[in-house]
């Protein structure tokens, strides 16, 4: 039987309310490719985007969820499985839309299997990046 993922969306307005009220230790990740993600991106976001290589080594369980992100990580993170992982593409809006083998698919299974809160954001348009750009960098780099 399918392991049926219970990931939920998230709303960019309530993303930025969850990051602004602080109350939360939230692990963004970009899963954009990197050179969208160099181009611009919510500061504090890890970017993982992976190759052919190493989402086979995701599948087979070879190499752990909690592993690519130190690795794809700028500095050190403290990982918590009780934290809530927010995940952002280009233009993903729905878990039961995305296909069964894409990464994403992959990433989000694998992040629901260690940690307790997985969401992927909805909503995140080209007309809206920036301003979600803007208002998480504003409460970011407060904290």
């Amino acid at each position: 039987m399918a392991h049926e993922m219970i990931v939920t969306q998230i709303l960019t307005e309530k993303l930025v309310a969850l990051l602004e009220s602080g109350t939360e230790k939230v692990l963004l990740i970009d899963s954009r490719p990197f050179v969208e993600y160099n181009t611009s991106h919510i500061l504090e976001a890890i970017n993982i985007n992976c190759s052919k290589l190493m989402k086979r080594r995701l599948q087979q369980d070879k190499v752990l969820i909690t592993e690519l992100i130190q690795h794809s990580a700028k500095h050190k993170v403290d990982i918590d499985c009780s934290q809530k992982v927010v995940v952002y593409d280009q233009s993903s809006q729905d878990v039961t839309t995305l296909s069964s083998d894409c990464f994403l698919t992959v990433l989000l299974g694998k992040l629901e299997k260690s940690f307790n809160s997985v969401h992927l954001l909805a909503g995140a348009h080209a007309t809206e990046w920036h301003w979600l750009c803007v208002k998480c960098q504003q409460y970011l780099s407060k904290a």
